[in-house]
């Protein structure tokens, strides 16, 4: 993937306010990601094991959404997160 490319997969991948995903990254694509988001939390969650020699990652890029503190959170992420769905939803129709 070129870099004009993966920035533009950022761009996509973070847009609309959305600020946690589970990514499939090389090593280098991680490192890019750090420079343009230099305080993201980065968790690697899976192994490499294909030939891209790619890695599930969870990327956070709010570290205050790391770890929810009260129900009321958890609520306002899961409000986020339907108004995701809904959103792919209807790009996809």
């Amino acid at each position: 993937m070129s870099k004009s490319e993966f920035e533009k997969f950022l761009s996509d991948s973070f847009k609309e306010g959305i600020t946690f995903r589970e990514l499939r990254l090389s090593e280098k694509e991680v490192s890019d990601l750090m420079s343009h988001y230099p305080s993201a939390i980065i968790r690697r969650t899976s192994e490499v094991n294909d030939a891209l020699k790619k890695s599930w990652y969870e990327v956070h890029l709010s570290p205050m959404h790391r770890k929810p503190e009260s129900l009321d959170s958890i609520r306002q992420e899961n409000i986020r997160l339907k108004r995701e769905l809904e959103i792919l939803k209807k790009m996809k129709n």
